[in-house]
């Protein structure tokens, strides 16, 4: 993605249960909607019960999100995103916040992401009466899970405001170890990439890049985004494996990658770990899938390494920042302002420099892309971040470019239309 997001906005409207639709993600939630229209301007807050099997950077947490009547977002906290600590031993996590004076709904939520084992129990919600100033406790349904689990009934599966089930996770009632009674939650996952037992770890140009590989046959890589890791593809990796050996990376300073605080982030850096991670592999001839600042490497791949690289499939890239809408640079400018201003204890410090990547580079020429040898699939949406008339004349400049902009998609068509885009990609490939 272009647009690095610090802060993970969940906007599920889980009032509907729906198992139609299975989508890939590395994360789940389950939600309750409360009215709280008799509650306006009322401080409320909620409480769970957490405890965790999974690995250290597996999350799970509480949530609450006020939605209020013109479907504008009140209060919002996801607890997975501070610096909360869930261990295996039962703990309490509360979150407190105000009902906004157009609020409607309440949305408590148990939020899962990465493979582990996630169980939450004696979920509750208190309200202060403005009136007594005691609080009164606002008794949810099956807020202990004694009753078991049922679609639709009282807790709701969901991202999104079509609410679907998550693929790789599963969410039951379970009497393992409960907190109280004889049942929890639990939302388990397996399976999700890029965080798998088979990762490896490779030593390349002074950091340690992590990586995945699945399938056999012709070397595929794939480059995620710039706020991106692995998990970018998950929409990907069932289909490719099936004909190549999908091997997937976390760039330096994402995922699960180290990166050398000494060095700036520049593409060119990416580009040497990528020469010498493939060197290790000993792989003399490589297919390149890449998403975003991933398309851009696989570029820069095809020019400084055109031996190596046989076929490249580009996805949302530019080759220069002005390639980028008028809009987006904008918001990437004034985004960053704010995390340097608020960069205390050098905390933003990785996504200040994600930032200044993309609005520093990379600074190629239209005419540089003349020196591409191998064929090339330009991609993007035709709503994406990257000007469409950037997009062609990429495709144009290349001698074996092909073009492909995708209708009714954005810079995430990878993970909109994935059967579509799969199938575009897998068939350039196979193209002669």
């Amino acid at each position: 993605m272009k647009k690095i997001i610090t802060v993970f906005l969940l906007s599920f409207y889980c009032t509907v249960f729906s198992q139609n639709k299975t989508i890939a993600s590395t994360w789940t939630s389950l939600v309750q909607p409360v009215n709280v229209e008799s509650m306006q301007n009322w401080k409320f807050r909620v409480s769970a019960k957490i405890r965790k099997e999974s690995h250290s950077n597996s999350k799970c947490a509480i949530w609450a999100r006020i939605d209020n009547s013109d479907n504008t977002v009140g209060f919002f906290e996801n607890q997975a995103y501070s610096k909360i600590e869930v261990t295996k031993e039962w703990k309490n996590f509360q979150i407190e916040g105000n009902v906004s004076p157009e609020g409607k709904i309440l949305n408590i939520g148990a939020f899962a992401e990465n493979n582990g084992s996630f169980y939450f129990d004696d979920f509750k919600l208190d309200v202060l009466d403005p009136k007594s100033l005691k609080w009164v406790n606002i008794p949810l349904k099956n807020g202990g899970f004694e009753e078991g689990l049922i679609a639709g009934k009282d807790w709701s599966e969901g991202i999104g405001r079509k609410v679907t089930h998550v693929k790789n996770f599963t969410i039951t009632a379970s009497d393992n170890k409960p907190f109280s009674g004889k049942k929890s939650l639990l939302i388990k996952a397996d399976n999700i990439i890029g965080n798998m037992p088979h990762g490896k770890f490779a030593d390349v140009n002074g950091i340690k890049m992590y990586y995945e590989t699945y399938g056999e046959g012709e070397p595929l890589l794939m480059l995620h985004g710039n706020g991106q890791s692995i998990s970018a593809f998950m929409n990907q990796v069932d289909d490719f494996s099936k004909k190549y050996k999908v091997i997937i990376v976390d760039c330096r300073e994402r995922g699960k990658s180290t990166y050398d605080k000494t060095k700036e982030l520049t593409f060119d850096i990416q580009v040497e770990d990528l020469k010498q991670f493939l060197d290790k592999q000993n792989i003399k001839k490589v297919k390149i899938l890449g998403w975003s600042d991933g398309g851009i490497l696989a570029i820069l791949m095809a020019l400084k390494y055109p031996d190596l690289i046989d076929k490249i499939a580009c996805s949302g890239a530019n080759i220069f920042p002005e390639g980028l809408k008028d809009e987006e640079m904008k918001d990437l400018k004034q985004s960053l302002a704010q995390l340097i201003k608020e960069n205390k204890d050098h905390k933003n410090d990785v996504y200040i420099d994600l930032y200044n990547l993309d609005l520093k580079y990379p600074n190629l020429k239209y005419e540089d892309l003349k020196a591409i040898q191998c064929p090339s699939l330009i991609m993007a949406g035709d709503k994406d971040v990257i000007k469409t008339e950037h997009t062609v004349k990429i495709a144009e400049s290349i001698p074996k470019g092909q073009l492909a902009i995708i209708p009714n998609s954005t810079h995430s068509v990878v993970v909109e239309k994935p059967e579509l885009f799969n199938s575009l990609v897998i068939d350039f490939f196979e193209g002669k």
